[in-house]
């Protein structure tokens, strides 16, 4: 009986029958490199749509890491996944210069979730999920929520949305300040919110009390003297010409927009108080996307107009709007706390097309989340938006909350930070000093860190070390070096329980007509003896559907799939070769096909030739 020195299993078989079960080892691991998914973490693939959706499609750098494992996938099911990286890998952020790699998802859940020590406000808001150039593709839009007369605290009332402000203002002509009697201009308004009064429509540049301020023009007719005063509704979501100051001119072909009349007159515009970038207004029926904002009057889009027009009012919505079905306000969750304007939209979207090949397209969207602590839907699901973003997200990470959601207290005002647990009473922030409470960014500095070194692979393969955490029987080295291929050997050897599939390098077999079988033994010898690997003689040429290329891949992840098939369907000890169980499949050419003198050689110093024959 075996001894054991430390605590363990035992397994000890007393069979009465003369046969004795086989028990089947179909699993094998991969490392290399790959575009996108977790580094140094052992994934689990099925297939090869899986292998694409959390590894990417290949690219020139890792295609024969790709194929590979692809291939694999051709014959078996069961395939454990180690992404390689090399020290210059990086997830791309929404503040390009913080962008750091946070290898896989424990690490971002130790280090970087809401409370862990490494949150920073360096990396901005958002981090790409994994590292590589695919996260610079990134654009993630936050829109906040309408503030307007609400109905049971979550629905704005359709029939009267404006809000008729406490007390009487009075303005004045020199200064543009306006000063209030009984008011609470410090808990009813915020900068950027429009306001009439006497027939005049202002739009709040500043609050110092709850009865100082200025606005961003003159009174049409001289100053105003005390007088009642209304708040129209603000939307992030869409505001209609009503809501918008002022008439807009345009000329045909140019893409600026100007204020019909001069800045700090009645009638103006207050075009960087009441726009962000990448609004989409529209002007005379034409919509336009906005690139820049000059100034209150004057601004940016996209393109050129197609007409000439003057005097015109104009609307603006959100850029992702009609990814949406409604406008954000308050969730029942927190409407039910008595709590006010804590609901957010986020999409996520495919900025450059490099995900979707379609510039601008929408690759996820939440809605209706919350940017109160510990929010949940009716379903029991997570609200808060930073619990749902990294719960649900395939593409980014919460990094910190933007500065836009922090608490504001000036002049009375008692709004919370995001983040902050919803009660009775709680009001988040629902406005912004420059423009409406849209919070975009598109994400940079992401590294693939595809260019690694024997040292990377070998810290990728060494996570198949511990056979009692991961069960292989199998590995599959790819293109592996010598140094590589010795160390995934001297893991097997310890493991005692899988066998290493290796193939010689590409330069052995391409473009070395006539010196392919000395330059193979030479490999195979540069590796010792042992019983824990096999060898082929070398690479196939095959068909790159994601790329429309053809690319030569070791054959190393067929001879593994073709064990794993045969122990599947036969058993451990039939071997995977001949005509009936040693079919190569997605084979266009062998570079490098053996004669029969060629064979011999090979076998003779422990190679499995691979070879094509007349009609096979």
């Amino acid at each position: 009986m075996g001894f054991q020195v430390s605590p363990g299993v035992n397994t000890s078989e007393i069979d009465l029958t003369t046969v004795v079960p086989g028990i089947s080892s179909v699993d094998a691991g991969i490392a290399g490199p790959f575009r996108w998914g977790p580094a140094n973490d052992v994934t689990l693939i099925d297939s090869e749509d899986l292998l694409v959706q959390t590894f990417q499609k290949p690219d020139a750098n890792t295609y024969t890491s790709f194929f590979s494992a692809a291939n694999f996938l051709q014959y078996s099911s069961k395939l454990h996944v180690v992404r390689a990286v090399s020290t210059a890998a990086k997830n791309a952020a929404t503040t390009s210069g913080g962008a750091i790699l946070i290898a896989n998802d424990a690490i971002y859940w130790d280090s970087y979730d809401e409370g862990q020590g490494s949150v920073a406000d360096t990396r901005g808001d958002y981090m790409a999920k994994y590292a590589g150039d695919l996260g610079n593709s990134l654009k993630v839009s936050l829109c906040g929520p309408t503030r307007a007369n609400l109905a049971s605290g979550n629905t704005v009332v359709a029939s009267n949305s404006d809000v008729a402000l406490t007390g009487t203002y009075a303005v004045a002509v020199s200064d543009k300040s306006f000063t209030g009697t009984n008011t609470l201009a410090g808990t009813e308004l915020r900068v950027g919110d429009v306001i009439t009064l006497s027939g005049n429509t202002f739009v709040i540049a500043t609050i110092t009390s709850n009865t100082q301020g200025t606005v961003h023009a003159n009174p049409a007719t001289g100053a105003i003297s005390t007088t009642a005063a209304v708040r129209l509704k603000r939307s992030a979501f869409s505001e209609p010409s009503r809501n918008m100051v002022g008439t807009v001119a345009v000329s045909a072909n140019v893409s600026t927009v100007t204020a019909t009349i001069a800045s700090g007159e009645q009638g103006s515009g207050a075009f960087d108080k009441q726009y962000t970038v990448g609004d989409i207004v529209k002007i005379n029926g034409e919509e336009r996307r906005v690139t820049s904002i000059t100034n209150s009057s004057s601004m940016v889009v996209n393109t050129g107009f197609t007409n000439t027009a003057t005097a015109q009012t104009h609307s603006r919505t959100w850029e992702y709007s009609g990814l949406f079905d409604k406008e954000p306000v308050t969730t029942q969750a927190s409407a039910d706390k008595g709590a006010l304007y804590d609901e957010v939209h986020v999409a996520v979207v495919d900025e450059d097309g490099a995900w979707t090949g379609n510039i601008g397209e929408g690759l996820e969207i939440f809605t209706g989340l919350s940017v109160a602590k510990g929010t949940k839907f009716e379903d029991g699901s997570k609200a808060y938006y930073v619990d749902a973003i990294n719960r649900r997200s395939k593409y980014i990470w919460w990094a910190d909350h933007n500065s836009k959601g922090d608490a504001y207290t000036t002049a009375g005002a008692a709004v919370s930070a995001w983040g902050a647990t919803p009660a009775a009473g709680t009001e988040y922030a629902s406005s912004a000093a420059t423009g409406s409470l849209i919070n975009t960014g598109s994400l940079g500095g992401g590294v693939d860190g595809s260019d690694v070194t024997d040292g990377n692979k070998i810290e990728a393969f060494r996570k198949f070390q511990n056979a009692e955490e991961i069960e292989i029987g199998l590995m599959i080295t790819a293109d592996a070096s010598p140094t590589v291929a010795l160390d995934c050997i001297a893991i097997a050897e310890s493991r005692k329980d899988c066998v290493v599939c290796v193939s010689p390098e590409q330069s052995d077999v391409v473009n070395n007509v006539g010196s392919e079988a000395d330059a193979v033994v030479d490999f195979r010898n540069a590796l010792g003896s042992t019983s824990y690997a096999v060898l082929d003689s070398g690479w196939k040429y095959q068909y790159d559907r994601y790329n429309d290329v053809f690319r030569y891949v070791p054959l190393n992840g067929d001879i593994a799939g073709l064990c794993a098939s045969t122990e599947a369907s036969r058993d451990a000890w039939f071997s995977p070769a001949g005509f009936t169980r040693g079919i190569i499949k997605n084979v266009v050419k062998l570079p490098f096909n053996p004669r029969q003198s060629e064979r011999d050689a090979l076998y003779k110093n422990n190679v499995n030739p691979v070879t094509t024959f007349m009609g096979s």
